[in-house]
């Protein structure tokens, strides 16, 4: 079937395919700029408050506001000796190994503070889990403040092993973790000061698609919806052609 505008004959149903694709395609292009705007809106965050860590931290034991996504903190209390986690599957330099959390009981509060101590390499056996260590006296760290958020691509569900610690868990949402193992818990994050005398290897870039990416794929998206077009096009053209030689 097709539809004959002037001399011109359209066909139908690969028209409204063609549309329908070309659609689809552009709302995907938009939907990649959308992400490369937050991911440009997270790195310009990270950069705007990774040097108040040491310049002009916030003092966590006294504000009673929800600090804001990578704002720097400092906070005085004492690690939870028996309590403390590892987030899996976290790779350094092409190693596997784990982020290591710890539970900061801050001295004004009477809940944890979970401060991410770095990345620990994995031991070669699974069944194994690394030997840490947590200052055992009263510190007062500095660090930037996480917000983290569900990844999709990971199963989140908590497998507790109960009475048992350290437990191993596939991400680190605070509130999650507070409700499954019943800590009272703050619902965010502190990224360990890298210049901090104890903790593990910490590099807090956001470990995340840079914006560049995601404006790449935008570009792929409407170009392959103008090729569409293009070719959708030339098709007609070719159609309208071959009846009038007929």
């Amino acid at each position: 079937m097709s539809l004959k505008i002037t001399n011109i004959k359209v066909p139908i149903v690969a028209g409204i395919i063609t549309l329908l694709a070309v659609v689809v395609m552009v709302k995907l292009g938009f939907w990649q700029l959308d992400r490369a705007a937050q991911k440009q809106a997270l790195f310009d965050d990270y950069q705007q408050h990774a040097n108040e860590s040491t310049n002009n931290p916030v003092n966590l034991n006294l504000i009673k506001r929800q600090p804001e996504r990578f704002e720097a903190v400092t906070a005085s209390g004492t690690f939870d000796q028996k309590r403390f986690f590892f987030i899996d599957n976290q790779i350094q330099d092409g190693s596997p190994g784990y982020h290591v959390v710890g539970l900061l009981k801050l001295s004004t509060k009477q809940r944890y503070l979970p401060v991410n101590l770095g990345w620990i390499k994995a031991p070669r056996l699974r069944s194994e889990l690394p030997q840490v260590e947590l200052p055992d006296e009263e510190v007062t760290l500095t660090g930037l403040i996480q917000h983290p958020e569900e990844n999709v691509f990971i199963s989140s569900e908590q497998e507790q092993q109960v009475g048992i610690w350290p437990q191993r868990v596939p991400e680190f949402l605070p509130e999650e973790v507070a409700d499954v193992y019943q800590i009272p818990m703050l619902p965010y994050v502190a990224l360990l000061s890298e210049k901090a005398p104890f903790g593990y290897s910490r590099q807090w870039q956001p470990n995340v698609m840079p914006p560049e990416k995601h404006q790449a794929y935008a570009l792929q998206w409407f170009s392959l919806a103008i090729a569409a077009l293009v070719i959708f096009a030339f098709a007609v053209i070719k159609i309208n052609k071959q009846k009038q030689e007929e």
